[in-house]
């Protein structure tokens, strides 16, 4: 009994820091993309980003961080595949890309190219919180509904009737939205890593 119960909790000890490891990498998929954010309004004012270059930076960014995403939601999977063999998830690549492609079109052609909104600033601050919205709440159905993840897509959501009149800074207020929805899931993320750790 004694060798079932040391095997249990080695077991359980394992189980937790699996756990732990998923949380962890799901966290840094949003702390890289707060990164992009925050270094977006740093350089906004010092090179004065304008046409060319705002496309040249989210073309990076975007080239970048979606194989960086993909590849960190595939170690979640892995991870939670080995942890719950019940849950048979098969993340790849294309469906976690299409919530993203969704969003993208609703986003960033369809809603700015209407009249809704008051002046062009808080259309273009809408589309980019339905953006955000409608991308991370379908990745959430794909990688398995974690409460983790609600800010990130519930708080920008949220906001769009706020943003929708605002005659100035609607931009930059839809920014600061977004990474307070993202830091709150960072922050959930980590949280729920070390009470992975700490509950065996």
């Amino acid at each position: 009994m004694e060798e079932i119960e040391e095997l249990k909790d080695m077991l359980g000890k394992v189980e937790g820091k699996l756990i732990a490891a998923a949380k962890m990498y799901a966290a840094m998929n949003f702390s890289f993309w707060l990164f992009i954010m925050a270094g977006f309004y740093v350089l906004l004012e010092l090179v004065n980003f304008k046409g060319i270059g705002l496309t040249l930076y989210w073309m990076a960014a975007i080239a970048i961080g979606i194989p960086f995403t993909i590849k960190l939601w595939g170690r979640v999977e892995r991870l939670q595949k080995i942890q719950q063999t019940r849950k048979k998830r098969k993340i790849v690549g294309a469906m976690i890309a299409v919530p993203w492609i969704v969003g993208s079109i609703i986003g960033w052609m369809m809603i700015p190219s209407t009249q809704i909104a008051l002046n062009a600033e808080a259309r273009l601050a809408v589309g980019f919180l339905s953006f955000i919205g409608i991308s991370i709440g379908g990745m959430w159905l794909v990688v398995g509904r974690e409460f983790e993840m609600v800010p990130a897509f519930l708080i920008p959501l949220c906001s769009m009737p706020i943003v929708w009149n605002m005659e100035k800074g609607a931009m930059t207020w839809a920014g600061f939205v977004v990474t307070a929805g993202y830091s709150i899931t960072v922050f959930w993320y980590l949280y729920s890593a070390f009470k992975a750790i700490e509950r065996w």
